[in-house]
């Protein structure tokens, strides 16, 4: 597939109040084009937030977050993975797997931020957005990270009837759902639609005995080896990502300490949090919100990346495209 010249412009641009919020359309080094966004506020920018989603959850969940972080100064990058949201094009559909968001997707909204701006890149990982950093080597290079739900999905980590019933849906209800569908439907599970080759990929990790670490050789050296400072945060009414699902990732990171937080609804005068109550605006959450911030911000040195800078300017010029423009523009939501 030959690619078109890409360059970077703000023909997809919407203001909303003080943020300005760019639509980019990103290329990943297997030549899918992803959909993705920017949040800037009008003062000075001290760092950007690479922002990624779990499985089925879209970038448009980050929006509230997103906007909230860069009226205090930190720009944020939002993507969907391919075969997911506005990154659904036949062919993201098509050559989609946790893997190939991991390591060409997430990679690329990564390279995409250190190519674009002199500030340190760090990263908030929601669940599988948090996985990633055991699935590529370029997230070693994150000066700071924050998980919100990140874990390991093996059934031995629930109790009763919930163990029971995510090993039959590894065991049976994926297999079988994979066996019809292209895209999975949204009542097939809490993930909502799926591409295929992500649900079947998902499927073997959960019946896997170590999860990714079954499968993928270089996964539990990445993760001992983690660099950054690490906040993680587990939802104690979080039926997706348990305590004890946290914890088995988090046991694997040993060059850093990871800093565990583990937030109950009383705690925050909330009936329920659940896996993504935290994206939700309100005076409750805020409090969550400027920890995480004032973490990544307390763990981040601004450097000039100057011509040292770790990816060259062709790095950019591989990953963005021309914005949607015209209705497409119009339609870009916030």
């Amino acid at each position: 597939m030959k690619r078109p010249d890409t360059h970077c412009t703000e023909a997809a641009v919407m203001a909303s109040g003080s943020i300005i919020v760019e639509q980019k359309a990103l290329y990943t080094d297997d030549g899918v084009a992803l959909a993705a966004k920017t949040y800037t506020g009008p003062g000075t920018v001290g760092m950007t937030i690479l922002m990624l989603p779990g499985i089925g959850v879209p970038q448009r969940a980050f929006r509230h977050m997103a906007r909230w972080f860069a009226e205090r100064g930190a720009r944020c990058v939002t993507v969907d993975y391919r075969g997911m949201g506005d990154s659904r094009t036949p062919r993201g559909v098509a050559t989609a797997s946790l893997s190939a968001w991991a390591k060409h997707d997430a990679v690329a909204a990564l390279e995409y931020a250190e190519s674009s701006w002199p500030e340190p890149v760090t990263l908030i990982g929601h669940s599988f957005g948090g996985q990633v950093v055991g699935l590529a080597s370029a997230f070693q290079r994150v000066q700071a990270a924050a998980f919100i739900g990140s874990q390991f999905g093996l059934p031995r980590y629930w109790d009763g009837w919930q163990r029971y019933g995510l090993a039959s849906y590894w065991f049976l209800v994926l297999p079988a759902l994979c066996a019809f569908f292209r895209v999975l439907p949204a009542w097939s599970g809490p993930a909502g639609p799926l591409p295929r080759g992500v649900a079947r990929e998902w499927s073997r990790w959960g019946r896997s005995s170590n999860w990714y670490l079954s499968s993928e050789p270089e996964a539990a050296a990445l993760l001992r080896a983690f660099p950054a400072p690490l906040m993680a945060y587990g939802i104690v009414d979080d039926n997706i990502a348990p305590p004890r699902a946290v914890s088995a990732l988090l046991e694997r990171f040993s060059a850093t300490g990871p800093i565990r937080r583990d937030i109950a609804p009383d705690e925050l005068g909330l009936p329920r949090i659940g896996h993504t109550g935290l994206f939700r605006p309100s005076p409750e959450t805020a409090p969550v919100w400027q920890e995480m911030l004032s973490f990544l911000r307390e763990h981040t040195v601004a450097q000039d990346h100057g011509a040292g800078r770790l990816l060259e300017r062709t790095a950019l010029e591989r990953h963005i495209l021309e914005p949607h423009i015209g209705k497409q523009a119009a339609a870009c939501t916030n």
